[in-house]
């Protein structure tokens, strides 16, 4: 067997605490931005279903456009709810 090589590793996880903490507050920003955009969007899309559905008569189209409503809503709460808590909001 050969010898042990050293690590490559740029010292030890301690030493860089302020670098990693930094990071994951970038990552972590960058997802809550995705999450919110997708939020947005769903709720969008959910508002437009529940204002077609407004205004058509025929019941198979109007449960089909509240299946619509119901799932892009369920899809922004839970968004939503994965969010973090802003002050004013």
């Amino acid at each position: 067997m050969g010898k042990d090589k050293k690590s490559t590793f740029p010292g030890s996880v301690r030493d860089h605490q302020d670098a990693m903490k930094a990071e994951a507050e970038k990552v972590s920003t960058r997802i809550d931005e995705a999450f919110g955009k997708l939020a947005k969007k769903m709720r969008e899309r959910a508002d437009k279903a529940k204002s077609k559905m407004d205004g058509t008569r025929k019941p198979e189209k109007r449960a089909v456009l509240l299946r619509r409503f119901e799932l892009y809503a369920d899809a922004a709460t839970h968004l939503e709810e994965r969010l973090p808590q802003r002050d004013g909001d």
